[in-house]
Protein backbone atom coordinates (compact mmCIF):
# COMPACT_ATOMS: atom_id res chain seq x y z
CA UNK A 1 0.00 0.00 0.00
CA UNK A 2 1.11 3.75 -1.23
CA UNK A 3 0.58 7.06 0.96
CA UNK A 4 -0.93 9.64 -1.60
CA UNK A 5 1.74 12.10 0.16
CA UNK A 6 5.00 12.54 -0.93
CA UNK A 7 7.50 14.46 0.82
CA UNK A 8 10.81 16.39 -0.66
CA UNK A 9 13.26 15.43 -0.38
CA UNK A 10 16.43 17.96 -1.95
CA UNK A 11 15.98 20.33 -4.91
CA UNK A 12 18.30 21.54 -7.22
CA UNK A 13 18.69 24.61 -9.36
CA UNK A 14 20.79 24.78 -12.97
CA UNK A 15 20.88 27.61 -15.48
CA UNK A 16 21.95 26.60 -18.69
CA UNK A 17 24.05 29.49 -20.20
CA UNK A 18 23.30 28.42 -24.12
CA UNK A 19 19.88 27.95 -23.83
CA UNK A 20 19.05 31.09 -20.83
CA UNK A 21 16.97 27.94 -19.13
CA UNK A 22 16.64 27.28 -15.39
CA UNK A 23 16.12 23.94 -14.71
CA UNK A 24 14.96 22.61 -11.20
CA UNK A 25 15.07 19.10 -10.03
CA UNK A 26 13.54 18.18 -7.28
CA UNK A 27 13.57 14.72 -5.29
CA UNK A 28 10.88 13.25 -3.56
CA UNK A 29 9.90 10.17 -1.59
CA UNK A 30 6.90 8.18 -0.75
CA UNK A 31 6.01 5.73 2.02
CA UNK A 32 4.99 2.33 0.93
CA UNK A 33 4.04 -0.39 2.97
CA UNK A 34 4.52 -4.15 1.08
CA UNK A 35 2.08 -6.75 2.14
CA UNK A 36 4.03 -10.36 3.65
CA UNK A 37 3.04 -11.34 0.65
CA UNK A 38 4.87 -9.10 -1.32
CA UNK A 39 7.89 -9.08 0.53
CA UNK A 40 7.74 -12.61 0.23
CA UNK A 41 7.68 -13.27 -3.35
CA UNK A 42 10.10 -10.67 -4.74
CA UNK A 43 11.54 -10.73 -8.89
CA UNK A 44 15.15 -9.42 -8.48
CA UNK A 45 17.11 -7.34 -11.07
CA UNK A 46 20.57 -7.33 -10.97
CA UNK A 47 23.07 -4.37 -12.42
CA UNK A 48 26.95 -4.31 -13.13
CA UNK A 49 28.00 -0.93 -13.20
CA UNK A 50 31.60 -0.04 -15.05
CA UNK A 51 33.67 2.63 -16.24
CA UNK A 52 34.11 2.07 -19.26
CA UNK A 53 32.08 -0.15 -22.07
CA UNK A 54 28.46 0.01 -21.24
CA UNK A 55 27.57 2.19 -18.09
CA UNK A 56 25.12 -0.59 -16.51
CA UNK A 57 24.23 -4.03 -17.50
CA UNK A 58 20.98 -6.40 -16.36
CA UNK A 59 20.51 -9.31 -15.41
CA UNK A 60 17.94 -9.49 -17.64
CA UNK A 61 20.77 -8.45 -20.84
CA UNK A 62 19.81 -4.56 -21.06
CA UNK A 63 22.73 -2.76 -21.88
CA UNK A 64 22.74 0.67 -20.88
CA UNK A 65 24.33 3.83 -21.25
CA UNK A 66 27.91 4.95 -22.69
CA UNK A 67 30.85 4.97 -20.04
CA UNK A 68 32.82 5.81 -22.75
CA UNK A 69 31.16 8.78 -23.91
CA UNK A 70 30.81 10.33 -20.19
CA UNK A 71 34.73 9.70 -20.06
CA UNK A 72 35.01 11.37 -23.59
CA UNK A 73 32.73 14.54 -22.35
CA UNK A 74 34.64 15.04 -19.05
CA UNK A 75 38.67 14.91 -20.92
CA UNK A 76 36.89 16.97 -23.28
CA UNK A 77 35.82 19.73 -20.89
CA UNK A 78 39.01 19.42 -18.73
CA UNK A 79 40.81 20.02 -21.74
CA UNK A 80 39.39 23.48 -23.23
CA UNK A 81 39.36 24.33 -19.51
CA UNK A 82 42.90 24.15 -19.21
CA UNK A 83 43.36 26.29 -22.32
CA UNK A 84 41.37 28.82 -21.35
CA UNK A 85 42.97 28.63 -18.06
CA UNK A 86 46.42 29.28 -20.02
CA UNK A 87 44.80 32.67 -21.34
CA UNK A 88 44.19 34.18 -18.18
CA UNK A 89 42.36 36.49 -19.79
CA UNK A 90 38.46 38.13 -18.40
CA UNK A 91 36.91 36.64 -21.13
CA UNK A 92 38.62 33.05 -20.94
CA UNK A 93 37.68 32.74 -17.28
CA UNK A 94 33.84 33.65 -18.14
CA UNK A 95 34.08 31.23 -20.93
CA UNK A 96 34.94 28.68 -18.28
CA UNK A 97 32.28 29.63 -16.35
CA UNK A 98 29.94 28.78 -19.04
CA UNK A 99 31.31 25.89 -20.05
CA UNK A 100 31.67 24.53 -16.82
CA UNK A 101 27.57 25.12 -16.15
CA UNK A 102 26.98 23.28 -19.39
CA UNK A 103 28.90 20.36 -18.35
CA UNK A 104 27.29 20.30 -14.77
CA UNK A 105 24.52 19.53 -16.31
CA UNK A 106 24.53 17.26 -19.19
CA UNK A 107 26.32 14.44 -16.76
CA UNK A 108 23.74 14.14 -14.49
CA UNK A 109 20.65 14.57 -17.44
CA UNK A 110 23.09 11.52 -18.93
CA UNK A 111 23.09 9.68 -15.68
CA UNK A 112 19.13 10.51 -15.73
CA UNK A 113 18.28 8.69 -19.13
CA UNK A 114 20.20 5.81 -18.01
CA UNK A 115 18.95 5.54 -14.02
CA UNK A 116 14.94 6.06 -16.13
CA UNK A 117 15.83 3.32 -17.96
CA UNK A 118 17.42 1.00 -15.09
CA UNK A 119 13.85 1.10 -13.49
CA UNK A 120 11.72 0.89 -16.79
CA UNK A 121 13.46 -2.37 -17.48
CA UNK A 122 12.75 -3.62 -13.68
CA UNK A 123 8.65 -2.62 -13.94
CA UNK A 124 8.78 -4.27 -17.23
CA UNK A 125 10.48 -7.43 -16.09
CA UNK A 126 7.80 -7.03 -12.35
CA UNK A 127 10.70 -6.83 -10.48
CA UNK A 128 10.11 -5.58 -6.90
CA UNK A 129 14.09 -5.41 -6.07
CA UNK A 130 17.39 -3.69 -8.05
CA UNK A 131 20.67 -5.22 -7.03
CA UNK A 132 23.67 -3.20 -7.16
CA UNK A 133 27.53 -3.71 -5.92
CA UNK A 134 28.47 -2.44 -2.71
CA UNK A 135 30.51 0.60 -3.81
CA UNK A 136 32.37 0.46 -0.29
CA UNK A 137 33.21 -2.93 -1.56
CA UNK A 138 34.53 -2.25 -4.91
CA UNK A 139 37.47 0.42 -4.02
CA UNK A 140 39.79 -1.23 -4.84
CA UNK A 141 38.44 -2.49 -8.07
CA UNK A 142 37.93 1.04 -9.28
CA UNK A 143 40.74 2.74 -7.20
CA UNK A 144 42.47 3.74 -10.58
CA UNK A 145 39.28 5.42 -11.93
CA UNK A 146 39.23 9.05 -11.33
CA UNK A 147 37.07 10.79 -9.44
CA UNK A 148 34.61 11.46 -11.76
CA UNK A 149 33.81 8.02 -12.48
CA UNK A 150 33.45 7.07 -9.04
CA UNK A 151 30.55 10.15 -8.36
CA UNK A 152 28.73 8.51 -11.75
CA UNK A 153 28.81 5.12 -9.84
CA UNK A 154 27.33 6.98 -6.95
CA UNK A 155 24.89 9.02 -8.72
CA UNK A 156 23.33 6.39 -11.16
CA UNK A 157 22.46 4.36 -7.92
CA UNK A 158 21.49 7.76 -6.09
CA UNK A 159 19.02 8.69 -9.76
CA UNK A 160 17.80 4.66 -9.95
CA UNK A 161 17.12 4.69 -6.12
CA UNK A 162 14.71 7.06 -5.82
CA UNK A 163 13.01 6.58 -9.20
CA UNK A 164 12.48 2.97 -7.76
CA UNK A 165 11.21 4.37 -4.64
CA UNK A 166 8.26 5.77 -7.15
CA UNK A 167 7.06 2.54 -8.67
CA UNK A 168 7.11 0.90 -4.94
CA UNK A 169 10.52 -1.01 -5.55
CA UNK A 170 13.80 -1.60 -3.45
CA UNK A 171 17.37 -0.81 -4.48
CA UNK A 172 19.66 -2.96 -2.46
CA UNK A 173 23.14 -3.44 -2.28
CA UNK A 174 25.75 -6.98 -2.42
CA UNK A 175 30.07 -7.76 -1.54
CA UNK A 176 30.65 -8.03 -5.75
CA UNK A 177 33.74 -10.56 -4.78
CA UNK A 178 33.88 -12.53 -7.56
CA UNK A 179 30.32 -11.38 -9.41
CA UNK A 180 33.19 -11.47 -12.62
CA UNK A 181 34.81 -14.79 -12.46
CA UNK A 182 32.23 -17.07 -11.32
CA UNK A 183 30.05 -18.99 -13.96
CA UNK A 184 25.91 -17.94 -13.67
CA UNK A 185 24.66 -20.60 -15.63
CA UNK A 186 22.24 -22.10 -13.15
CA UNK A 187 23.59 -25.69 -12.87
CA UNK A 188 27.54 -24.62 -12.71
CA UNK A 189 29.02 -21.65 -10.95
CA UNK A 190 32.40 -22.76 -11.36
CA UNK A 191 34.47 -19.49 -9.85
CA UNK A 192 38.23 -19.08 -11.44
CA UNK A 193 39.81 -15.86 -13.09
CA UNK A 194 40.57 -17.43 -16.11
CA UNK A 195 36.79 -17.12 -17.12
CA UNK A 196 36.78 -13.51 -18.00
CA UNK A 197 38.66 -12.00 -20.63
CA UNK A 198 37.67 -8.86 -21.13
CA UNK A 199 34.20 -8.17 -22.16
CA UNK A 200 34.32 -12.16 -22.66
CA UNK A 201 32.98 -14.49 -20.26
CA UNK A 202 33.44 -18.38 -20.99
CA UNK A 203 33.71 -20.87 -18.46
CA UNK A 204 36.35 -23.25 -18.15
CA UNK A 205 34.29 -26.17 -16.82
CA UNK A 206 30.94 -25.90 -18.48
CA UNK A 207 31.78 -23.93 -21.71
CA UNK A 208 28.71 -21.18 -21.00
CA UNK A 209 30.16 -18.18 -22.88
CA UNK A 210 28.35 -14.70 -21.96
CA UNK A 211 29.25 -10.94 -22.32
CA UNK A 212 31.41 -10.41 -18.92
CA UNK A 213 29.24 -7.77 -17.90
CA UNK A 214 26.15 -9.63 -18.22
CA UNK A 215 27.24 -12.48 -16.74
CA UNK A 216 28.32 -10.47 -13.68
CA UNK A 217 24.72 -8.96 -13.26
CA UNK A 218 23.39 -12.42 -13.18
CA UNK A 219 26.01 -13.11 -10.36
CA UNK A 220 24.77 -9.98 -8.27
CA UNK A 221 21.20 -10.49 -8.63
CA UNK A 222 22.16 -14.21 -7.66
CA UNK A 223 23.97 -13.46 -4.66
CA UNK A 224 21.03 -11.19 -3.44
CA UNK A 225 18.57 -14.57 -3.73
CA UNK A 226 21.00 -16.48 -2.10
CA UNK A 227 21.71 -14.28 1.12
CA UNK A 228 17.55 -14.30 1.45
CA UNK A 229 17.76 -17.69 1.91
CA UNK A 230 20.52 -17.90 3.69
CA UNK A 231 19.07 -15.52 6.42
CA UNK A 232 15.90 -17.30 6.19
CA UNK A 233 14.03 -14.41 5.16
CA UNK A 234 13.98 -15.54 1.53
CA UNK A 235 13.27 -19.23 1.13
CA UNK A 236 12.52 -19.51 -2.51
CA UNK A 237 10.18 -17.03 -3.58
CA UNK A 238 12.83 -14.90 -4.33
CA UNK A 239 13.56 -14.86 -8.27
CA UNK A 240 16.65 -14.16 -9.80
CA UNK A 241 15.17 -12.07 -13.10
CA UNK A 242 17.13 -13.22 -16.79
CA UNK A 243 16.40 -12.68 -20.17
CA UNK A 244 14.05 -16.05 -21.16
CA UNK A 245 12.33 -16.46 -17.65
CA UNK A 246 13.49 -16.30 -13.29
CA UNK A 247 15.41 -18.83 -11.46
CA UNK A 248 14.77 -18.93 -7.65
CA UNK A 249 17.38 -19.51 -4.95
CA UNK A 250 17.00 -23.39 -5.79
CA UNK A 251 17.74 -23.44 -9.13
CA UNK A 252 14.17 -23.86 -10.88
CA UNK A 253 14.13 -21.77 -14.01
CA UNK A 254 10.32 -20.66 -14.75
CA UNK A 255 10.27 -19.29 -18.64
CA UNK A 256 8.68 -15.91 -19.87
CA UNK A 257 5.33 -15.64 -20.13
CA UNK A 258 5.55 -12.77 -22.03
Amino acid sequence: MESDEWAKQGAKLRYDRQTDTYYLHVSVTQEREDSSEEAESRTVLGVDRNVDGYLAVTSTGAFIGNADLLNHKRREYERRRARLQQQGTRSAHLTIQSIGDTFANWPEGFLHQASKRLVEQAVSQDCSVIVFEDLEQIRERISNASKFQQWAFRELKRQTAYKARAEGIAVESVHPAYTSQRCSHADCGFTHEDNRDGNEFACQKCGKELHADYNAARNIAHRYVQNRLKSGSGRATNHLALKSGTVNGNGDYSPSTV
